[in-house]
């Protein structure tokens, strides 16, 4: 077979995707074309040859055509293109099939993740990103991250530039591909043959500021009968997006970190999270010297009240302090000002290189057609999350501090001068390929084909934080005293010596009542009193993560016997895989002397298996009637785990075709994950979360200045009651403020492997009535079950669980808390992985493609070409434990009941046009509540503050906290507008295009509602919505 003959293969294998869509959750099942008659009379067999044969996603066994019976998502280069997407993580997380909160940059640099700060993972069906395993050309894409344990494999390390195409497989794969394909398999096939050299850049720019990219990538290879090769090297920037580089987010008119028009109640006050923390104040105690109680010392009007410098003496003063009275709610005690400059999208970029080729070689033992394969790859991607606001630094200082004003305790309340939640984060990765490949005519069968493969991955993370010594900062508030001379000096008494052993520590006085840790208009940065003071305290927070992955494998593959039908063709194989990882903390992470950083721990650890493996395609029928095709594929895979001994899947596929028009397929599969390294080794990781996910917290609405106003308190009374119980008082904690609450998750070598099966039906349909045009309809039902899933629940999750129970305190997720008997507030929250006892995704996708070519007569002439593809999610389940209520996350955020993709292309000769239009459902916070009977349409809405307008009464006077308000907890649908024009000509592709057309907003919600939705200020985070607004790009191209 030519060269010209393999490329038009491929690309009838790419337009048949199409066929089902151009991002297409349908089978790809392109069937050959019926033979002409003079092609029936022939009858002379010819002979195969393997290198003309391919490889088909969802199969190992190589065949003369595209056709599977999988249900395949076809994405080719030129689509990716034309639609202005130029990382591969925005490629994937925009397909319908990608459901569930995507943990992309926005997400895992502001939250903590399993990919680690900076990652981006892919997520399918609504099912965990750790379900989805990602290939590339056809093999394991190794995990890759920094901090923790990651055990993801982050897809923007892949070149998006040369992407040939992506199949997104959508059934149980485990049998063909080993573990981890739950929900899918992503297979991305990068170009393997080019002459030449191209030259390509990329720009992306937003009518706003902020957010823009650019990508640049050069490409040279060459090509005779006995090799080829590839090399590309690419360079993509994301700048950064900041809070206040958009007016959704943030008032430029008073600097407030959020959208007026959702955060006003009912009277038109602000409310006060749209103000930020609380910072630039003092909290007097004024009872206490030195820890001690003295009532002499007690002021009924300044205990426990906050005071505020007076920069500006418009505050009463108290008499020597340089502070006064004032009010919480002053905007200059608040932190908004300093969150206009958080990341939204933190800076990044990446450089990667890519190698692939091969080589015939001479005989080797006297054996001919031995091919030499490799492929390598170099990734780097730095990524920079800046934050205006760095936490709050609340150390008690005793009276006998001598900076100390009051004459009694206090608590300094400011902003943090050390940017301790800034992160820099470098991750690299290399990888290996190499193999042979080549036929078994030296064992007399020419029709079989033989491959043997090796490989190693390396992934190296580095993150760096700075952060405040809390030893040091505590060893100095303590220590400073007055030398006698007027001198303020810390630290260890000299005099103290023990026979001259201990010498003097190191200490500089440090002035936490400096005006520059208040600054007067709450829009200038914090900064210590003098650079001594900042060098003393900082230090660098780092942690080194190192992540290897190894394979090794072979298989055979060819044709059993000849049935009437065709071939019986077969594959057998091997495959072992060791994982390991090896994340390091430095002495700073280890020992916990980062302010507002608990102590992390080293996670270290490896896993190795092995498997065999072995399918067959069966052609039952061909060429007759009501049987135009009959094929059905079986499929098995042993799998020997190092600590989970060995285990099972199969599958099965069959596909009927009555007509060449007409396609009945359906698949059957079970999977099999064990644990990853994550989850098992991880030594320890921390993280926080907002107070307020305390149930036991007064919400902040029903705080009016730091009064308790129950009207609006709309907890259940269950989670009040569990509150009294524990001894804690929901009616007055948090009235003054609420710290953060520690999280804490390890693994847990006391898993169970996830089991799983999975099933779809459908059809395909390909009108055969009309010659002057080509339209096709594909429909395919999905449902996959998992038992034993594996999840690392989140904060708020486990609190809700513990203190929503009838069962409290015995339910097994309030043993995973701990609350401060000082305080009253929660401490501790351990986030472990555990079993949970069921998952359940289903629903339909449906495709459609519609080709015509307008005659001449009509403007001279021009190919109209649109595809539809849209996925409905009936229902992704949940189900904690056996005896809890299964959760229906249809319609919650990242999980709409709708996706769609609409494309259509207009073609004339050298010019093309596309518009694509993509729709995404409605979403919003829901109870997750299945109840039958209930009439709403994603189960119960949460409740919320009445902060707009009043509640809104379910009519039920014994259940008022079922009450929900007009509070913004929900997105209506919306439709996303991408135009673009490409024009070829000879070595040149000009493309110039518009994305979000009609700039719609993000979804906006109130920052006060309850449930599990990940924003930045009111912007909802990794479910589908564009945070830039329109933008403009344009992309060159120039073959040499």
């Amino acid at each position: 077979m030519s060269n010209w003959e393999k490329n038009r293969l491929l690309l009838s294998t790419i337009l048949t995707g199409v066929m089902f869509g151009s991002v297409v959750t349908a089978p790809s099942l392109a069937q050959d074309a019926s033979q002409e008659a003079e092609e029936e009379e022939e009858e002379e067999a010819e002979e195969v040859d393997p290198d003309d044969t391919i490889v088909v996603t969802g199969s190992r066994i190589r065949r003369d055509s595209f056709t599977s019976t999988a249900p395949l998502q076809v994405i080719d280069s030129e689509e990716i293109r034309d639609a202005g997407l130029i990382d591969t993580a925005q490629i994937l997380q925009q397909t319908t099939v990608a459901q569930g909160v995507q943990l992309d940059t926005t997400i895992t640099s502001s939250f903590v993740t399993d990919g680690g700060p900076g990652a981006n993972n892919i997520s399918l069906r609504g099912l965990n990103p750790d379900q989805t395993l990602v290939l590339i050309n056809g093999r394991r894409f190794a995990p890759a991250g920094v901090e923790g344990a990651p055990a993801l494999p982050d897809v923007n390390l892949i070149p998006s530039s040369i992407i040939q195409r992506i199949d997104i497989l959508l059934d149980g794969a485990s049998s063909v591909y080993g573990s981890d394909a739950v929900a899918g398999v992503v297979n991305v096939i990068l170009r393997d043959e080019f002459d030449g050299l191209q030259v390509d850049g990329f720009v992306s720019v937003p009518e706003e500021s902020g957010g823009g990219s650019q990508r640049w990538n050069v490409m040279m290879g060459d090509s005779n009968e006995r090799s080829n090769f590839v090399f590309a090297v690419e360079y993509f920037h994301q700048d950064e997006l900041n809070v206040n580089d958009r007016d959704y987010n943030f008032d430029p008119n008073d600097g407030f970190y959020c959208n007026r028009d959702l955060e006003l109640d009912a009277d038109g006050n602000l409310l006060s999270e749209c103000e930020g923390a609380i910072i630039n104040r003092i909290r007097i105690f004024s009872a206490f010297q030195d820890g001690n109680l003295d009532f002499s010392l007690y002021d009924p009007v300044l205990f426990g009240r906050d005071v505020y410098y007076n920069g500006g003496e418009d505050r009463p003063l108290l008499v020597g302090t340089g502070f006064g009275l004032g009010s919480t709610f002053d905007e200059r005690a608040r932190s908004s000002y300093l969150e206009g400059e958080d990341d939204m999208i933190p800076e990044s970029q990446r450089y990667s290189m890519f190698f692939t080729g091969e080589r015939d070689l001479d005989p080797v033992f006297g054996i001919d057609g031995i091919t030499a394969f490799a492929e390598a790859s170099h990734s780097n991607s730095q990524t920079y999350v800046k934050n205006g606001y760095h936490g709050q630094i609340f150390a008690s200082v005793p009276a006998s501090n001598p900076f100390n004003p009051f004459g009694v305790d206090v608590v300094p309340i400011f902003a943090s001068p050390v940017e301790r939640l800034n992160t820099d984060v470098e991750v690299q990765q290399t990888r290996l390929i190499g193999g042979l490949r080549g036929d078994l005519a030296f064992a007399n069968a020419p029709e079989w084909t033989y491959e043997l493969f090796t490989g190693y991955t390396r992934s190296m993370g580095y993150s760096s934080r700075p952060a405040i010594d809390e030893a040091r900062l505590r060893h100095t508030i303590y220590t400073s005293r007055d030398d006698g001379t007027g001198n303020i000096i810390c630290g260890t008494d000299q005099d103290a010596e023990l026979f001259g052993f201990l010498g003097p520590d190191e200490c500089v006085p440090v002035n936490l009542f400096h005006p520059g840790l208040y600054p007067y208009d709450a829009q200038t940065s914090t900064g210590f009193g003098s650079v001594e003071e900042r060098e003393y305290l900082e230090i660098e927070r780092t942690i080194t993560t190192k992540v290897d992955q190894k394979i090794a494998g072979g298989f055979v593959t060819g044709p059993v016997f000849q049935l009437p039908a065709g071939d019986l063709s077969a594959v057998v194989g091997v495959e072992w895989r060791e994982d390991s990882l090896d994340s390091g903390v430095d002495t700073v992470a280890a020992q916990g002397r980062a302010a507002g950083f608990f102590a992390d721990r080293l996670s270290r650890g490896s896993v190795s298996l092995w498997e065999v493996y072995g399918e067959v395609s069966i052609p039952v029928v061909s060429g007759q009637p009501l049987a135009e095709e009959i094929t059905i594929d079986l499929a098995g895979r042993l799998t020997d785990h190092e600590f989970y001994g060995q285990n099972d899947t199969y599958s099965a596929r069959a596909s009927w075709s009555p007509t060449d028009y007409l396609t009945f397929r359906g698949t059957y599969g079970t999977s099999f994950r064990a644990p990853n390294t994550r989850e098992l080794f991880l030594g320890g990781q921390t993280g926080f979360t907002s107070g307020f996910a305390d149930p036991c917290v007064v919400p902040t609405a029903a705080n009016v200045g730091g009064t308790y106003d129950p009207s609006q308190d709309n907890r259940d009374p269950q989670v009040l009651a569990n509150c009294v119980a524990e001894g804690v008082d929901p009616t007055s904690l948090g009235l003054g403020g609420v710290p953060s609450i520690e999280s804490f998750r390890a693994g847990n070598p006391n898993l169970e492997p996830e089991t799983s099966t999975a099933f779809s039906y459908g059809l395909v349909f390909e009108q055969p009535f009309f010659d002057a045009f080509d339209a096709t309809f594909g429909l395919t039902y999905f449902d996959i079950e998992v038992e034993d899933s594996i999840a690392i629940p989140g904060t708020a999750f486990s609190l809700a669980q513990c203190y929503n129970s009838p069962n409290f305190p015995n339910d097994p997720f309030c043993a995973r808390r701990q609350r401060d008997p000082q305080t009253g507030f929660l401490a501790f929250v351990d986030n472990t992985p555990f079993n949970v006892a069921a998952q359940q995704a289903s629903g339909l996708d449906l495709n459609g493609r519609f080709s015509y070519d307008v005659p001449e007569s009509f403007f001279g002439g021009f190919n109209i070409d649109v595809n539809a593809v849209w996925t409905w999610s009936d229902e992704v389940l949940s189900q904690t434990t056996p005896q809890s209520n299964v959760n229906n996350f249809v319609g919650d955020w990242g999980n709409p009941e709708w996706r769609g993709t609409v494309n259509t292309r207009f073609t004339k000769g050298d010019w093309s046009v596309l518009w694509r239009a993509r729709y995404l459902g409605e979403q919003a916070s829901i109870f997750n509540d299945i109840t039958p009977g209930s009439n709403q349409p994603y189960g119960q809405r949460i409740y919320a503050a009445c902060e707009l307008a009043g509640c809104v009464s379910n009519n039920d006077p014994s259940t008022p906290w079922l009450d929900y308000s007009s509070a913004i907890t929900s997105a209506d649908a919306v439709w996303y507008q991408d135009l673009s024009m490409t024009y070829s000509r000879d070595t040149w592709i000009f493309r110039a295009g518009v994305n979000n057309l009609f700039d719609e907003d993000p979804a906006l919600t109130d920052q006060d509602a309850s449930g599990d939705v990940q924003n930045t200020s009111n912007a909802v985070l990794g479910s589908g919505y564009d945070l830039l607004g329109r933008r403009f790009f344009l992309n060159v191209t120039k073959q040499f």
